[in-house]
């Protein structure tokens, strides 16, 4: 997670399919992902596209651990 930073205020509101992600993740972290970004929803994220990540508990529930990923450029990749 060396490329993320902590952010204690402003933390966004995680989607609803992270919520569902997290729950067959348990133990690691979720990661919310700009889709305008990526060309093959199967293949390679860069690391610009990756917005936040949510720490998971071993249950498969959000802990509250949050990273806030300053690369993140929305709209850098607009075609």
């Amino acid at each position: 997670m060396g490329i993320f930073r902590r952010k204690r205020s402003g933390q966004r509101i995680p989607p609803p399919e992270l919520v569902a992600e997290a729950k067959e993740n348990p133990g690691g972290w979720v990661y919310e992902i700009d889709g305008n970004m990526v060309d093959d929803p199967n293949g390679a994220v860069p690391p610009e596209a990756i917005i936040a990540a949510w720490q998971v508990d071993a249950r498969g529930r959000l802990s509250g651990g949050y990273q806030a990923n300053p690369n993140y450029r929305p709209g850098a990749a607009e075609r």
